[in-house]
């Protein structure tokens, strides 16, 4: 689809609307989880319950799909990972076998289509260079449903690939992995490219998943890795500050959207609850007391906005 064609930029602003306004399935409000337990692998970190209800397309065995602009049929795996764990929480809220099935379903297909070096296609389905197929927040999100999995049945073959995961989270991106490793820190990349470009909640959401494997695998290598892409995200949390509303990433500094600011909070409200660093709080506080600034909701919502019409998408996803 031309970037210049009237359907795509149709399509375009039906998608900003819906996130915008609230009722895109992907940009669902998503705060703190209901279940979460620090130390414990039981609730998710993030509230992702609204994620169970997907409207679209299903397949024959169950398993959601989404449909591209461009007609071409995609499991995203992020999606379905999101799905699961609010599928997850659901059960353990109000106890519906139907939501435990639901969570058995999608942790199957992760396990039966992870890849033979541990990994599942994220960006290559969407058009990236296969050397960036990756994604370290669906390894993340794969290991907090996958280890979940493990701990519920028992299954030696989720065992296998939660630790098949976590060697795809720790190789380096210039070897097609999704981690970079600048001297002593840690880097862990949604979205793998030639320049280091980080984005704030694809990291959280990957460093959650290493924090989730480590609750049920002792392992050292594991643990000094965890520690040390902790310590880095402290280090380089101010480079996500704008002054009056945070950065989506820190490389373009592409400014979040007020979905992924609201999350940016509500993943910090989890994180400073594993990691004892008084800056996560901090920076907490700052970016609410952003929020609730009128003129800097709006300047920010402004800027983004212009960013949108200078870069928009070019394969977006349809409802």
């Amino acid at each position: 689809m031309s970037k210049g064609s009237f359907v795509y930029w149709k399509h375009r602003f039906k998608y900003w609307y819906k996130m915008f306004s609230g009722t895109s399935y992907y940009h669902q409000p998503l705060g703190m989880g209901r279940r979460f337990v620090p130390g414990q692998l039981d609730g998710y970190f993030s509230d992702m319950t609204g994620k169970a209800d997907w409207q679209g397309g299903i397949d024959n065995d169950g398993i959601s799909y989404i449909v591209l602009s461009n007609g071409k049929t995609v499991y995203f795996p992020v999606m379905l990972c999101q799905k699961a764990l609010g599928h997850w929480d659901l059960w353990l809220i109000h106890g519906h076998s139907e939501d435990c099935d639901g969570f058995l379903k999608i942790a199957g297909w992760l396990k039966n289509n992870q890849d033979a070096i541990g990994g599942w296609d994220t960006w290559g389905a969407l058009g990236r260079p296969p050397q960036y197929r990756y994604s370290a927040m669906t390894q993340g999100q794969a290991l907090s449903v996958i280890t979940r999995a493990y701990k519920l049945t028992n299954d030696i073959t989720f065992e296998r690939a939660c630790k098949n995961a976590m060697t795809l989270m720790r190789k380096p991106v210039q070897n097609g992995g999704v981690c970079i490793y600048d001297g002593q820190d840690v880097f862990l990349e949604e979205c793998p490219g030639d320049k280091r470009d980080t984005v704030l909640n694809g990291w959280i959401f990957s460093l959650f998943g290493v924090y989730d494997y480590l609750l049920l695998f002792k392992d050292e290598q594991i643990q000094a890795f965890y520690m040390q892409t902790c310590a880095s995200l402290t280090k380089y949390l101010y480079e996500y500050d704008a002054g009056y509303w945070s950065y989506y990433d820190n490389g373009t500094r592409r400014l979040a959207s007020p979905f992924y600011h609201n999350l940016h909070i509500s993943q910090l409200e989890a994180l400073k609850k594993i990691i004892e660093q008084p800056c996560i709080g901090s920076m907490q506080d700052r970016w609410i007391r952003y929020r609730n600034n009128s003129i800097y909701k709006l300047l920010a919502i402004v800027v983004k906005g212009m960013q949108k019409l200078k870069e928009p998408d070019a394969v977006i996803s349809v409802e």
